[in-house]
């Protein structure tokens, strides 16, 4: 009995010291991460950013301008066939205004698309983790695109669960991937690449995306320009029709 108990002790032992360690390294890569892309009090003291690009679907291509603002709130424009497409958010109203669907004036945004934008924040997730109530854990390694990778499993605070890809060498995250939450895909995969990146007033990132569903690419975004911490007015996030 007493060799039983032992036992189980080491094993208590041995399980929580590889827990510690598994916790010093994510802690180290991420440490790593930000100091790579600038420093985590510049990222923390980002207000606000806004990126000119290109998105391409197949064989379209259409230009845009995303503007997003702490702490939430997001201003997106695209312009296809010479009509433009508005997406925004001003924290609490999602709306759009859609001349192919719901023609020129803006409108309430279907809660399924609402849905999704609502759940998005301005500060990258990664950082204070913990205290935003996240858990983030070692999940292995996996080669990504012929990159060798660290694989960390966030897990936040609603539930969400997300795989942050970072590239061993450069310690850069190269792939997030996500789960699909509603729609016929629902439970599948889609995974967002990152790559070329970039420095801006200080701070890296990246300025090319492409989005993969079931290893076929879906769109792909080309950043031309990024400014950051600039005002934007609230009428710009705020849905016209209050």
């Amino acid at each position: 009995m007493k060799n039983i108990a032992l036992a189980f002790c080491v094993s208590l032992l041995t399980l929580t010291s590889l827990a510690a360690q598994a916790s010093m390294d994510v802690n180290a890569i991420l440490a790593t991460y930000f100091d790579n892309i600038g420093g985590i009090d510049k990222w923390r003291s980002l207000k606000s950013m806004k990126m000119q690009g290109t998105m391409v679907m197949g064989p379209m291509e259409f230009p845009g301008i995303i503007i997003q603002q702490a702490p939430n709130k997001q201003h997106t424009t695209i312009n296809i066939q010479g009509q433009k497409i508005v997406q925004a958010y001003d924290g609490n109203v999602a709306w759009w205004v859609n001349p192919f669907m719901s023609g020129p004036d803006p409108q309430i945004m279907p809660d399924e698309m609402a849905e999704e934008i609502k759940r998005q924040v301005f500060e990258n997730e990664l950082i204070d983790y913990a205290a935003k109530g996240h858990q983030l854990e070692l999940a292995g390694e996996e080669t990504i695109e012929g990159a060798a990778c660290y694989s960390l499993k966030l897990t936040k605070k609603n539930g969400d669960v997300e795989f942050h890809f970072f590239d061993k060498d450069a310690l850069v995250p190269i792939m997030i991937r996500t789960t699909i939450r509603t729609g016929d895909a629902q439970g599948q995969f889609v995974e967002t690449y990152m790559s070329e990146y970039q420095e801006v007033e200080g701070l890296m990132f990246p300025h090319a995306l492409e989005t993969k569903f079931n290893g076929q690419s879906q769109q792909k975004i080309s950043i031309q320009s990024i400014v950051l911490n600039e005002s934007y007015p609230d009428t710009m996030f705020t849905y016209p029709g209050k």
